[in-house]
């Protein structure tokens, strides 16, 4: 069935297309001719930065996924950084991502991957959005009264921060077109294709080491650059989740923002996945590539070598669900039975070790011949 888009909305299209020329002509020029200072690079860099957490510890984890609570004055701080990054309001963006989650890679996603990268990266943005936001699907939003403030003076604010402030930075330092250039300019086209790029090639390229049951993929390069949206595989299995990054050395600046938040008391209720909920992820989509690894074999081959495989999974499987049940939902049998806690445990490791051995020799070594 062939999509029909609603017409071109040709501010919003003027918009995107005419700042990455202004950048790409007018950067290189200014700096040519009038050197750059490192006052405008700095500014254009801390500018870029709290527009870019504003939008993914804000944006994103706070107000889109409700990850963790803020007391009024961060979230006032996000709303109106968020605003500058010119990606609509928190509650239109919230709205927006929510429905991407809940349909992803289906028609009812508003940046859905199938229908090709460049509807996903920018295509999907420059057609009238002629739907209202369900206010439903944003109830918790729409009691936030700094959220509601946001949203009806949303354009002020965007000038305000996005033009205002380096135009304020270049009077004061005398670098008025370097900073309308660069801070202005440069950044937004930067913000809004670093943002793009996590709605396409993080739906594209990367790994997809928790789920294969949607396109969203890993980017470590992607994580660089969006403040660690780029682990968009984990994301989409656990959204909820504060982080994107799960490992200490995932890069991951909002992660550790919301920590430090946690840790001085500006942020509540954080959540976190249960890291057995995690290995339960990862053990299935590894033997579900063992699977595909093994589907060309004859009959009889893959059988049997699924057959050693399904004994090692279930096994972790089971061992997972005694180890869960002892230290999560039953936390008073750590202190009944310590004797049965501790072989729960090593039954647990023990079934942990023999499958990474079971998927590093099925993914690994040569398929047997035919």
């Amino acid at each position: 069935m062939t999509t029909t888009n609603p017409p071109l909305h040709w501010g919003t299209t003027i918009f995107l297309f005419a700042t990455p020329v202004i950048a790409l002509i007018g950067i290189p020029w200014y700096i040519v001719v009038n050197g750059v200072s490192l006052f405008e690079i700095v500014f254009a860099f801390l500018l870029w930065y709290a527009i870019g957490i504003a939008i993914t510890a804000g944006y994103h984890r706070l107000f889109s996924h409700r990850s963790y609570d803020a007391p009024a004055f961060i979230r006032l701080l996000f709303l109106i950084f968020g605003a500058a990054a010119i990606q609509t309001s928190a509650l239109k963006w919230s709205f927006k991502h929510r429905k991407h989650h809940n349909h992803v890679d289906t028609e009812p996603d508003p940046y859905n991957i199938t229908r090709g990268f460049w509807y996903a990266h920018i295509g999907w943005i420059l057609h009238s959005d002629v739907a209202p936001i369900d206010l439903d699907k944003v109830k918790d939003l729409t009691q936030d009264p700094l959220v509601m403030w946001q949203h009806r003076w949303y354009y002020a604010i965007l000038i305000l921060v996005a033009l205002g402030l380096p135009l304020l930075a270049g009077i004061l330092s005398g670098h008025i077109l370097g900073c309308l250039l660069i801070a202005c300019v440069g950044r937004i086209v930067l913000t809004h294709h670093v943002t793009f790029f996590i709605n396409s090639l993080c739906h594209m390229i990367g790994r997809q080491p928790y789920s294969l049951k949607h396109s969203a993929r890993d980017s470590a390069i992607m994580a660089v650059l969006s403040f660690g949206e780029g682990y968009h595989n984990y994301h989409h299995t656990f959204p909820f989740d504060y982080r994107n990054g799960i490992k200490s050395w995932h890069l991951d600046p909002a992660k550790w923002l919301i920590a430090v938040f946690e840790q001085i008391g500006l942020a509540q209720k954080v959540q976190r996945t249960n890291p057995l909920h995690v290995l339960k992820a990862k053990a299935l989509v590894e033997y579900e590539r063992i699977a595909a690894r093994h589907s060309t074999l004859a009959e009889e081959k893959k059988n049997e070598i699924l057959a050693r495989a399904s004994e090692a999974y279930e096994s972790l499987q089971h061992a997972l669900k005694n180890y869960f049940e002892v230290t999560q939902t039953n936390r008073s049998k750590l202190f009944e039975n310590p004797s049965a806690v501790k072989e729960i445990r090593m039954a647990f490791q023990s079934a942990q070790g023999e499958w990474r051995r079971t998927v590093k020799r099925m993914l690994s070594a040569p398929l047997p011949s035919v």
